[in-house]
């Protein structure tokens, strides 16, 4: 299970979701220098870009840019919404079995393909074989649990899983493809964009023209609630992307996502709207439980507690970034907003390293007294004295005691020595524990270097990041933690074994607290992305981190 929980947060890097339509192909140079000439601001489109595409076929692509447009034509069963929830696409109803080895979905009735064909069951079996067959499908992963699928007439069939799996529902969000449309073409042809022009969403393909542009038109009978004005989208297919980037700016594209780095380019523009939103990066701390000191809750208390993560996350990331618990999105239904986690205080901080230092050197006493077992009871009763630290066995540490213990620890902070934002935490982290008395020393390491430091247990405090993935399923980086606690691993089993929402929903209640309550790992937050569009464009989006033109057909041109 934990490999697979691995590869699962590996995927979370490829997997893309959309692909493309149908339409009109080439055209000659003429035509092509025609549509390109005239001026942007006066255009009806929507101007989007996307780089040039490897493949079409919605379950073949890898590229995000590519992805984002195949959204607008193509529908998986399910879809991640503004909030990194999952909602029904082209699913009516869905009902799990009690077992959580089966589903039953209905598709809805007026789902059909661009060319006013029924969508049926036997396109969603054909999918799922599909991307079974295929090698190293960005998919892969997401149906790898699929024992079959059963045909029930269709517009109803039933999945049976091998196991239960408590997040089945958030991996039904690929695409679905049309059977009619591929089922007789050998594997090289799948790739091919010419057989690759028949959608199912809201927006189909009006003319293609292959590394060089696309034109979405309105899929008018498109089951969504959608405004029957929604405009029609163009799309220049381009090398790189900066290439995006620099087209936004000169004004001849009209959304494109950009980096923090980048956003300044954009800040001072009058053109511009600026929309963030919460991403998929997650930024945290981990400890090192080998080490005896951090090995205890107060000590890692203490730590937290000596951490403004607010002035952290404003100064490391401009501010661009949501505080956070836990490694789901914040907007999750699986994120417990009512959860307080430790708030910075020093006194408090100082308070819990007191009671980890005296618990620590209890510790120490009585494996010395252990050691000393041979000695009469007589001796054993009265102060020892450790030899090493001068330090009392007296249950009341002075605060000489406290300095003595204190001038042995330096505790080892890890970060990556190309992550600029990772360093400023990580010397941040080290002030803040030099507030409390704590020494530490900040190593900035290359990537492989780091991986080995990480695999070798060879840090006290790491600063590291995950890419939380589509799947709310926090598994995979809360066991990369290492963390030793046997209550907190068996919360780990139950949220596996877990067979409804609900019953999801508690067990990551538990873990959640848990984690506040133990000082476990210190989570900074998830930093925010960004999409820049032009003013032209009036109207509100809603992306998210899979589909940044969520919301794109309330744009309307403004007047």
């Amino acid at each position: 299970m934990k490999k697979k929980l691995i590869k699962l947060l590996a995927i979370v890097l490829t997997i893309v979701l959309g692909t493309v339509g149908c339409a009109k192909e080439n055209k000659n140079e003429d035509s092509n220098e025609e549509i390109n000439e005239y001026n942007i601001q006066e255009s009806n489109y929507i101007h989007l870009t996307m780089l040039f595409p490897k493949t079409i076929n919605p379950i073949l692509n890898r590229d995000k840019s590519v992805g984002y447009i195949m959204n607008l034509i193509y529908d998986g069963l399910f879809e991640i919404d503004e909030n990194y929830n999952v909602e029904p696409r082209l699913v009516e109803t869905y009902t799990k079995s009690s077992d959580g080895k089966s589903i039953n979905i209905k598709l809805k009735s007026d789902a059909t393909w661009h060319n006013n064909k029924e969508l049926t069951s036997s396109d969603v079996n054909f999918t799922v074989d599909l991307i079974k067959k295929i090698k190293d499908n960005p998919y892969s992963d997401l149906v790898g649990n699929i024992k079959s699928i059963q045909i029930n007439d269709s517009k109803n069939f039933t999945i049976n899983l091998n196991e239960n799996d408590p997040f089945i529902i958030e991996k039904l969000t690929f695409p679905i493809v049309s059977k009619d449309k591929l089922s007789s073409l050998k594997t090289d042809e799948v790739n091919k964009y010419k057989n690759n022009l028949l959608g199912n969403g809201p927006y189909k393909i009006k003319e293609y023209v292959d590394r060089q542009y696309m034109i979405l038109e309105r899929n008018e009978k498109y089951f969504g609630d959608l405004p029957e004005n929604r405009k029609e989208i163009f799309v220049k297919m381009v090398p790189d992307k900066e290439s995006q980037t620099e087209m936004v700016l000169s004004l001849d594209s009209d959304i494109a996502s950009v980096t923090l780095s980048e956003l300044s380019k954009f800040e001072k523009k009058k053109e511009f709207n600026i929309t963030n939103y919460e991403g998929r990066n997650y930024e945290m701390v981990i400890f090192n439980y080998d080490n005896e000191f951090l090995n205890d809750v107060n000590f890692r208390k203490a730590i937290i507690s000596a951490i403004d993560r607010k002035q952290l996350l404003k100064e490391a990331y401009v501010d661009n970034a949501t505080l956070s618990h836990f490694p789901l999105n914040t907007t999750s239904k699986y994120y417990n907003k009512d959860i307080k986690d430790l708030d910075y205080n020093k006194e408090n901080a100082i308070k819990y390293l007191t009671e980890a230092l005296k618990s620590v050197n209890e510790s120490l006493e009585s494996q010395k007294q252990t050691d000393a077992s041979k000695q009469s009871s007589q001796d054993l009763q009265g102060v020892i004295e450790d030899n090493s630290t001068g330090i009392s066995s007296n249950s009341e540490l002075s605060r000489k005691d406290m300095k003595e213990m204190l001038k042995q620890i330096e505790l080892n902070i890890v970060v990556s020595a190309e992550n600029g934002e990772r360093i400023k935490v990580a010397n941040t982290i080290k002030q803040n524990l030099s507030s409390i008395g704590i020494k530490s020393v900040v190593k900035e390491l290359n990537e492989k270097d780091l991986a080995k430091a990480l695999n070798s247990k060879e840090y006290d405090l790491a600063v590291v990041g995950y890419s939380l993935s589509s799947i709310p399923d926090a598994r995979g980086i809360l066991e990369s933690c290492n963390i030793k606690d046997k209550q907190f691993l068996t919360y780990i089993k139950s949220l596996g074994n877990s067979k409804s929402e609900d019953e999801t929903k508690k067990v990551y209640d538990q873990i959640q607290k848990y984690v506040v309550e133990k000082g476990l790992f210190i989570s900074l937050g998830i930093l925010d992305n960004f999409i820049v569009s032009n003013k032209r464009l009036e109207g509100k989006i809603y992306p998210n981190d899979f589909d940044i033109y969520k919301g794109i057909s309330n744009l309307q041109m403004s007047k």
